[in-house]
């Protein structure tokens, strides 16, 4: 929405990061509170969060740096919508044919 609002590539990204980064932390500690957490497949999930985070920016950045070129953010962002809206299609469909 922020790219089709003219925002630039760049702060479009980082608002969505700054965003998840804040409604991930509100449900894990909601998560917490409630004693629903479990931590081991928390931290699991923490550490694929930070190592997928730094690879993915390490590779922008080299990307940007090579082809200077900031659709590159938005092609990304884009690639990621498509892939999670295919994944959540195929897990309805499956969810569909199992009941």
């Amino acid at each position: 929405l922020m790219l089709a609002l003219g925002v630039h590539p760049a702060v479009a990204s980082a608002s969505s990061a700054c965003m998840i980064l804040y409604t991930s932390s509100i449900s894990t500690l909601s998560y917490m509170t409630f004693g629903s957490l479990v931590y081991d497949y928390g931290a699991f999930c923490l550490v694929i969060g930070i190592v997928a985070t730094l690879l993915g920016q390490t590779l922008m950045k080299g990307l940007l740096r090579q082809y200077k070129r900031a659709s590159l953010i938005a092609y990304s962002i884009g690639g990621v919508v498509m892939l999670s809206a295919i994944a959540m299609g195929i897990d309805g469909t499956i969810a569909l044919l199992d009941a």
